[in-house]
């Protein structure tokens, strides 16, 4: 593969002209979501003009360690704490107006101002109270979360439901609010009446209704109808980076059917739901962790505990249990110790704190898939990637693997049994631990170079904690070109 680097331009040497084109780059996860992707973001913002979101909506919950605080961001773009940066959501997304709301206030107390920054194109679908409620009703089978994106795409496509249109966009509420309530309020009380009046969710979703006004006045300075925004910006010279919602593995259409979500997630379609020609894509960036993790159903070939730690999850999800309950209820360290997979997948969630971040349910827990990950690098030409949670490797050491098991061949799968996996001890404590200047050991090199020889693409970075300082870059490593190898030790 052709050598690159994935490190952004001088923000500096950049403004001093803006006589020719931008471009845009796509930062995605390549496994099941929850890579730390706004981690990465956060750590390139400085070197782009306008970090813009391309799908998802409210299902997806950023979280971001800054100076001012921790934020669990669900649908601004993951550059809000760079002032310099523009933000822009597009028409790829769903909008929850009342939750979007909600996070812009959140900012606001946090001293962060969005004035004259962020855009949202008029053309984004809207959430409405009727898709929130059927999401919570069906939200079990698939494991969505139950905030109505489902349902929300779906009517996209659908248009029209007993003669009323329902495919509604957050441009509506400006063209004409009370038509557009009206609409939204027909189609509920058509869903409940369908119900014989008995749906739980009839109070909350009247209230949402009754509160949709003061939500539009909050918006409304941020809704952008001109479709060419962001074209503009980049004729003009504007860098900008896309940032996925959720992860490739999780695509509408290329994901394991029925177990994803409800958006396009790869590369690709940034440039559809980010209303930008492709013209201007210059590179694919790819975000994973070490420490892999799933919420929901659906296939997980690399699960520890397979089926048990599936079903396991699952139950806990519907009955809300979370952290505190494991805390209370398990010993990691002992469970680490076990000879049992499901034991070591629950230790790993417990100590590297894999909950969901918005409804806090247990993640399913693998082992590090680097045939996966090879495969996703090809069928989507991914550049680069940042491989994140690499200090959580170090929990292995005090397990029976005595080393890092990851799995390497795509063909076997297992329920209970470990997958045909390969144990990697070549890494140490003090390997997970970076020098001066962030420089790292003989040993970690080595890791590095194993993983980009099993993946195909060249690492520009590791994470070593959940801190942005701890996202050490490995820009000025000279990448030689990388060709996918057989799995050895």
């Amino acid at each position: 593969m052709t050598s690159v680097t994935c490190i952004p331009s001088s923000p500096t040497a950049h403004t001093a002209s803006h006589t020719a084109d931008g471009f845009a780059d796509v930062l995605v996860g390549l496994q099941y979501g929850d890579e730390g992707k706004a981690k990465i973001i956060d750590a390139l913002a400085a070197g782009y003009d306008v970090i813009a979101r391309f799908n998802g909506g409210a299902n997806a919950g950023h979280t971001i360690d800054t100076p001012f605080g921790r934020i669990a961001l669900k649908q601004l773009p993951s550059g809000v704490f760079h002032p310099h940066a523009a933000l822009y959501i597009g028409s790829g997304c769903a909008i929850n107006p009342w939750k979007l709301a909600d996070e812009i206030e959140q900012l606001h107390e946090m001293g962060i101002s969005l004035e004259g920054r962020l855009r949202i194109s008029a053309r984004a679908a809207l959430v409405q109270p009727h898709h929130i409620a059927l999401d919570r009703r069906g939200s079990g089978t698939i494991g969505t979360t139950g905030n109505g994106i489902g349902p929300c795409y779906a009517d996209r496509a659908l248009r029209v439901r007993n003669d009323t249109r329902v495919n509604l966009m957050l441009g509506d509420l400006l063209a004409n609010e009370a038509d557009t309530v009206a609409s939204m309020r027909d189609v509920f009380t058509r869903m409940i009446n369908a119900e014989g009046g008995t749906s739980p969710w009839i109070a909350e979703m009247s209230d949402l209704l009754l509160s949709l006004p003061k939500v539009i006045e909050t918006l409304r300075e941020y809704i952008e109808t001109d479709r060419g925004w962001i074209t503009n910006r980049v004729k003009q010279g504007a860098r900008v980076l896309f940032e996925g919602a959720q992860s490739v593995l999780l695509d509408v259409v290329d994901g394991s059917q029925p177990y994803v979500t409800s958006s396009h997630t790869v590369p690709a379609y940034a440039y559809v739901g980010g209303d930008l020609s492709p013209k201007y894509h210059r590179r694919t960036i790819g975000v994973a962790k070490a420490i892999m993790s799933r919420v929901g159903r659906g296939p997980f070939p690399s699960e520890l505990g397979g089926e048990r730690s599936a079903q396991y999850c699952h139950d806990a999800s519907q009955s809300l249990v979370g952290a505190d309950h494991e805390q209370e209820r398990f010993s990691p360290d002992q469970l680490l110790r076990s000879n049992d997979p499901f034991d070591v997948g629950t230790a790993l969630r417990m100590l590297t704190g894999e909950y969901g971040t918005g409804t806090g349910r247990p993640r399913r827990i693998g082992m590090l898939d680097l045939a996966q990950l090879r495969d996703v690098v090809k069928a989507h030409a991914v550049d680069c990637v940042y491989l994140n949670k690499v200090d959580c490797l170090s929990h292995y050491f005090r397990s029976a693997y005595q080393g890092v098991p990851m799995r390497v061949h795509r063909d076997v799968l297992a329920s209970d049994a470990m997958p045909d996996v390969l144990i990697y001890s070549g890494l140490t404590e003090r390997s997970l631990t970076p020098g001066q200047e962030g420089t790292l050991d003989a040993a970690m090199h080595g890791f590095v170079d194993f993983v980009e020889r099993q993946i195909g693409a060249p690492l520009a970075g590791i994470g070593l904690g959940p801190e942005r300082a701890s996202l050490v870059s490995l820009a000025a490593h000279q990448w030689a070109p990388v060709e996918a190898s057989s799995p050895h030790a």
